[in-house]
């Protein structure tokens, strides 16, 4: 199939390959294969079929023609595999894998990329431009901690009674700070596509309905288009850093603070939350010494990461795990259940401020911008922990359906004290 994104076709036409894909998707996990199951969010336990995965071996060939691996240490390997990049590689022979998928599947369907504008989005880089975007992003990252903690403290005094972590806390504040960052000239409009370009990362797998397709589609563009003239008009601190820098590559540093990094953000800081209130000796351990705010999130990472699967394409021949991958075949890294691999982690299912920090490494596509989400994040619980400290949960944390790449809160209830 070729190239037609969502901008160029009528809406039966979108509506009817985001079905056809979603039906594929169904089909796929007839056969119980764990990670099929996980892209059709068929349970409401992923780390029930990450068990599942981690006892089919290290690595194993899912009926989505996929090879999979929830284990740590070739999850650890695979994602510092100069070879494997998220940036897509077409198939150079058959495959007796994909032969099977077209008997199960007679038809032709097309990839995530060529429907949506995901390259748009930073989220089709090859990983060169990865570790390249990743550099750019270090010469803001002084600046995030105060600003986060001062927009944090901010919004948090106008807070009284009930509110939502994410939108009325997490949210605002991921947005705010990189806002200033990038210096867009219309803030205002940079958060409201920001905000629209909520299931980006889970959109790289799972097709979404046709109304949140076209949404995901208008803020992604309109986001990219405001960040290239913003940086035209060098305003923002992005604009500084990146003075060195091809502007693509600036532009491409942005959008992916903006749609990666918030995102990111918002999921470190309501999983760290919730996890440290279900611990009550734990959240009083981060109210006393609000500095364990940065041990808290790096063991969110592990427990729940914010990003629980990442997509790599091999670009030339791997063997891994006696397995050999060919040019153009695709391995998730399931980062999820990898880092509840009982091989490594003692009692991998408690979270633990004082477990080993034997944290898997980010994967290419999120490392531009997983050092700001963390440091974002870092100063936001810790400054929760010294204005809200009695801060409590009020109902269930709800969470995005279809959701297998971020598992992303949709709503997060809470109250002041």
């Amino acid at each position: 199939m070729g190239k037609a994104l969502a901008t160029e076709m009528a809406d039966p036409e979108l509506s009817y390959l985001l079905l056809l894909m979603h039906g594929a998707q169904w089909i796929m996990g007839v056969r119980d294969d764990p990670y099929a199951l996980l892209l059709r969010a068929a349970s409401d336990d992923p780390h029930d079929l990450g068990r599942r995965m981690r006892a089919r071996g290290p690595l194993y060939r899912s009926q989505a023609s996929v090879w999979v691996t929830a284990h740590h240490d070739l999850a650890a390997t695979a994602l510092a595999d100069a070879r494997l990049s998220p940036e897509y590689a077409a198939p150079q022979e058959p495959d007796e894998a994909r032969a099977e998928q077209e008997r199960i599947l007679p038809f032709d369907l097309p990839r995530m990329e060529q429907l949506l504008p995901l390259d748009q989005a930073s989220l089709t880089l090859g990983r060169p431009t990865c570790e390249r975007l990743r550099t750019l992003t270090r010469a803001v990252l002084d600046d995030l901690d105060g600003l986060a903690a001062n927009l944090c403290a901010q919004r948090l005094r106008t807070l009284d009674g009930d509110f939502d972590l994410r939108d009325d806390l997490a949210r605002p504040v991921a947005m705010e700070a990189v806002a200033e960052v990038l210096g867009p000239h219309a803030p205002d409009r940079f958060a409201a596509l920001c905000a629209g370009t909520d299931d980006a990362l889970d959109a790289t797998l799972c097709p979404p309905l046709l109304a949140s397709a076209r949404r995901l589609t208008t803020a992604i563009t309109g986001l990219r288009e405001l960040l290239d003239d913003t940086l035209r008009l060098k305003t923002g601190r992005l604009s500084d850093a990146g003075a060195e820098h091809p502007l693509d590559d600036t532009l491409a540093t942005g959008v992916s603070l903006a749609v990666i990094g918030v995102d990111m953000t918002v999921n470190l800081v309501c999983d760290a939350l919730q996890a440290l209130l279900d611990q009550p000796e734990a959240w009083e351990r981060v109210r006393d010494d609000p500095a364990c705010a940065a041990l808290a999130i790096d063991e969110t990472r592990r427990y729940a990461p914010p990003v629980r699967l990442h997509r790599l394409f091999a670009h030339e021949d791997v063997e891994l795990a006696g397995h050999k991958l060919r040019i153009g075949d695709e391995l998730s890294v399931v980062v999820e259940a990898a880092e509840r691999d009982p091989a490594v982690h003692e009692d991998p299912d408690r979270f633990d401020l004082d477990r080993d920090r034997a944290v898997l490494p980010d994967g290419p596509l999120t490392a531009p911008a997983a050092p700001a989400a963390r440091r974002l994040a870092a100063a936001t619980l810790r400054t929760i922990a010294v204005e809200l400290p009695r801060v409590r949960r009020t109902g269930p944390v709800l969470r995005r359906p279809r959701s297998p790449v971020t598992r992303g809160v949709l709503r997060f209830p809470a109250a002041t004290g």
